[in-house]
């Protein structure tokens, strides 16, 4: 009998990073173009309650249990070992587990949506009977939601990114046009989640259809097994911790916001803060490829490409994400002001300048994050969650009382900055570098990301009209590249890059 493995290659990795950034920019340009007329059109309180929906979805992937992980982690080895008989057994194993979590996660979320709104929202009383009816038209979501991640698990795994990035721009760019569609036709709020209930459904058909066709293994009759589960709930077991922490941190500032202010300043922190998440496309569709990637290595115990593809995603991420994101901070007030107008970003422009540092901070945590759970460690990222997150919740229901919103910007970047020390520093003890490497790499990476932005903040307070000063900023950035590719990149790494443009187009994926 034949054994097929998957050869992870670089050209393998640029593709599929250029897929799944394809899969998150376009929702992106779709969101920024939509949600001045959503905001418009819904009014600040309904888009307070659609911003709330749209963190607790994500939330409430809690009931997972990891197991959407866990399958990319399990099929990923067992393509990269040549073990595939017993893929069937653990992706439909996942399935069935999901569905029904995901039944009881969405009897929770009914239950508790009267009270939700009662006690923990500061809701206008005219929108009271609509916001308990949206959480409940909500519920249904969440085993549609998860048990799409046991699919879209085994494609990421299989390396089809192809697949994976032309399903989530139509599921992701729906979280956008049906509330447009809504606010053009004055639609209510439990109008536009049932529409979007409907959009995730049939995604979740598309999902399984595209994994059947790229595992023919999955076309034998569906049937789990308890080595199976097995398997899958000792990998997901650490997953679900960090996911029961990310529970209460990820709408934690919008839910302290929203019950110590009101939901006008729910929607004017709200707004800052999904466009920073969706700004992250790049990281995280880096982090979306690199997690088969580190466990398909460490699966063949290839520690020595491990080390490498470790620092050179770290460094990449830094040298492309981190400049645009100091951009930003520099220039918040304007691009709100163009975007949404003057009222509105005088409110938000601080809370978008102060998350733009920690998005920019949190760069530095995403591929240790990966690395760790890719060679198995989920436990180590999951006591990182359980130590920040008391501290995490302690300090933003201090600040948000004595700074507002902005104080809830303070707490989450100083929590992602925290976690990326931790994340780091447990990299250092596995092996993946040394502190003379990081220091190597801080004079390489770090300072010239460090010039551009002091500098852009210079040029950005001269006394001239807007126009000129972006004009000027603008000028820096080839000076930044031409700074990148002669003295950041090393020469290996400059060759490296020449073979991958000129090579781009041949099939990446190698079977042996």
């Amino acid at each position: 009998m034949t054994v097929e493995t998957f050869t992870i290659g670089s050209r393998l990795l640029v593709r599929n990073g250029l897929l799944a950034l394809a899969g998150q920019a376009v929702p992106f340009v779709v969101g920024v173009a939509s949600v001045p007329a959503i905001v418009h059109g819904l009014g600040m309180e309904r888009f307070g309650l659609l911003a709330l929906t749209w963190t607790l979805i994500g939330a409430f992937s809690v009931f997972d249990l990891g197991l959407g992980r866990a399958v990319t982690k399990l099929v990923a080895e067992a393509l990269g070992t040549g073990e595939r008989t017993g893929i069937p057994g653990i992706i439909w194993s996942a399935v069935m587990a999901q569905a029904a979590f995901g039944i009881f996660g969405a009897g929770v979320l009914a239950l508790a949506a009267s009270p939700v709104v009662t006690r923990l929202l500061n809701v206008a009383p005219q929108m009271h009977a609509e916001a308990v009816a949206s959480l409940r038209i909500l519920a249904p979501s969440l085993p549609v939601v998860l048990v799409s991640f046991s699919f879209q698990g085994a494609l990421e795994a299989a390396q089809r990114f192809d697949l994976l990035a032309g399903v989530k721009i139509v599921s992701s760019t729906s979280t956008f046009l049906v509330p447009l569609a809504g606010a053009l036709f004055s639609w209510d709020l439990p109008t536009i989640l049932a529409g979007m209930l409907v959009v995730r459904s049939l995604v979740l058909i598309v999902y399984a259809y595209a994994c059947i066709r790229a595992l023919a293994l999955l076309r034998l009759p569906v049937s789990a097994s308890r080595g199976g589960f097995r398997s899958l709930l000792t990998f997901g077991t650490w997953i679900t911790v960090s996911g029961l922490v990310a529970l209460i941190l990820a709408p934690a500032d919008k839910l302290i916001i929203g019950h110590q202010l009101t939901m006008t300043a729910l929607t004017h922190y709200a707004i800052p803060q999904e466009l920073i998440a969706r700004l992250g496309v790049i990281s995280a569709g880096m982090a979306v490829v690199l997690f088969p990637a580190f466990s398909t290595l460490g699966g063949a115990q290839d520690l020595l490409r491990v080390r490498v593809l470790f620092s050179r995603s770290t460094e990449y991420l830094v040298l492309t994400m981190a400049p645009a994101f100091g951009l930003i901070a520099v220039l918040a007030p304007d691009i709100l002001r163009v975007w949404l107008g003057s009222p509105l970003a005088e409110h938000s422009a601080p809370v978008l300048q102060i998350l733009a540092v920690g998005a920019a901070v949190q760069l530095l945590a995403v591929s240790p994050y990966v690395l760790l759970q890719g060679l198995g460690r989920p436990d180590l990222t999951a006591k990182f969650h359980l130590l920040v997150l008391p501290l995490s919740v302690a300090t933003m229901w201090w600040l948000v009382r004595l700074y507002g919103i902005r104080g809830a910007a303070f707490v989450w970047t100083g929590r992602v900055a925290f976690e990326a020390f931790l994340l780091l520093w447990a990299a250092l003890r596995m092996g993946m570098w040394t502190w003379e490497g990081a220091r190597k790499t801080a004079r390489r990476v770090l300072l010239p990301v460090v010039v551009v932005c002091s500098s852009s903040l210079v040029v950005h307070s001269l006394p001239a009209p807007l126009a000129p000063r972006v004009v000027l900023i603008g000028s820096l950035l080839p000076a930044f590249a031409w700074w990148v590719w002669a003295r950041s990149l090393e020469a290996e790494e400059r060759r490296w890059i020449v073979r991958l443009l000129m090579a781009w187009r041949r099939l990446p994926v190698r079977m042996s």
